[in-house]
């Protein structure tokens, strides 16, 4: 364990926005980013065809979680890491035919995720021995699809809580640490806050819903005006609901820029995110323009939940998160995500534009009603 925190307490501080991009589009990696790409969409297209049960399904995408989070795992300690840092091989030169270089590049990626796909695997082999009909743990088997579709969930309300404590530490530590007692005036920020978000819901709307979508009725800009109003009227509702911790916080010098930046910066997110759930609900838009959102969405999620976890630590100086095995967990993460919504559309037979708009209603709620106690948190972090 003592090599585990040695190459913690010189990776963390390295860790960075940037890190964490570099890596996940690190040559060596994109073996591991086209397994989540072609196996998800695989299972679900599988499951929809009824090709396979929703118990299968469920074990596939719970196994491979696992087998990347095992892998995760490995990369912690130096005597392990190798394992999970193989190069691609370099015996291809230029000069070499095409179907040789196909063939080299086939190997070396296949070395590449060999490790946490057969972890996987035998997972899989475990839950389907143990847990497929008339087993022994067969009713396991049969929660499981269940389990997997109501933490979608928790990845919902995650994507708020992890925005909060990603981007409220940026915002506490963009500004130096100034506890000068400062006159402000609560009204007047509110306005300019207001103003602030407003004008960005209507530019994203106007984007999204006339300039991409159909510009036709609610998809037009009487959807524009239902998107503004409502955001600008729940962001002055919350301004209200969390007038004493605000107030609280910008008594200091420092305190009132870190409120305003983290206000707008949070309202404008969850703007986003009701958006989303109002396009759901009325938008035509094709699927694939939806799904694109949706990766976006997930992809940036996993990047600062990973970037706010590894930067902080956990307790005894032990992190679990480090550069190299970033991507691991990101993928673990995308496999649980798209376990769920796969569970949702196919294994309890539901829409899956539904569930993505029922999804977005979630997290938009959860930023909202963060934002009170993340003003009291971010003047704690300041005392």
């Amino acid at each position: 364990m003592g090599d585990i925190i040695a190459a913690n307490e010189n990776k963390i501080s390295d860790t960075s926005i940037k890190t964490i991009i570099k890596d996940l589009l690190a040559k060596e990696r994109r073996a591991h980013i086209i397994t989540i790409l072609i196996a998800a969409p695989t299972l679900y297209l599988c499951g929809q065809s009824n090709l396979i049960s929703p118990r299968i399904g469920a074990f596939a995408f719970i196994s491979l979680a696992i087998g990347y989070s095992a892998f995760a795992l490995l990369a912690l300690s130096e005597k392990t890491r190798k394992v999970t840092q193989i190069k691609q091989s370099k015996k291809v030169s230029n000069s070499d035919l095409v179907s040789r270089k196909i063939i080299y590049k086939f190997i070396s990626s296949t070395k590449i995720i060999i490790i946490p796909l057969s972890i996987s695997l035998l997972v899989f082999v475990i839950f389907y021995i143990l847990m497929s009909e008339n087993k022994p743990l067969s009713s396991i088997g049969t929660i499981l699809p269940v389990a997997l579709a109501s933490l979608f969930l928790f990845w919902s309300v995650s994507q708020a809580v992890t925005y909060k404590l990603s981007v409220g530490m940026w915002v506490h530590n963009k500004f130096e640490v100034n506890d000068i007692i400062n006159d402000f005036d609560i009204k007047k920020n509110s306005i300019i806050q207001l103003i602030i978000v407003g004008f960005c819901s209507c530019l994203i709307s106007y984007l999204m819903l006339i300039f991409y979508g159909e510009n036709q009725d609610f998809e037009g800009i009487i959807g524009v005006l239902i998107v503004s109003t409502t955001t600008m009227l729940f962001h002055s509702l919350n301004l209200w609901y969390s007038r004493e911790n605000r107030s609280l916080l910008m008594n200091r010098k420092d305190g009132a820029k870190v409120e305003f930046l983290w206000g707008i910066l949070l309202h404008i997110f969850a703007s986003w995110h009701f958006l989303s759930f109002y396009r759901r609900i009325i938008s035509s838009n094709s699927m694939a323009f939806n799904l694109l959102e949706e990766v976006i969405l997930m992809v940036s999620t996993v990047i600062i939940s990973i970037w706010s976890i590894s930067t902080k630590g956990v307790k005894k100086n032990i992190s679990y998160f480090i550069p190299e095995n970033i991507l691991f967990w990101g993928i673990a993460f995308g496999f649980g995500y798209a376990g769920s919504v796969t569970m949702l559309a196919v294994g309890l037979e539901g829409d899956i534009t539904i569930i993505f708009a029922l999804g977005h209603l979630v997290t938009w709620l959860t930023l909202l009603l963060l934002f009170k106690q993340s003003c009291r948190d971010l003047l704690t972090l300041r005392l």
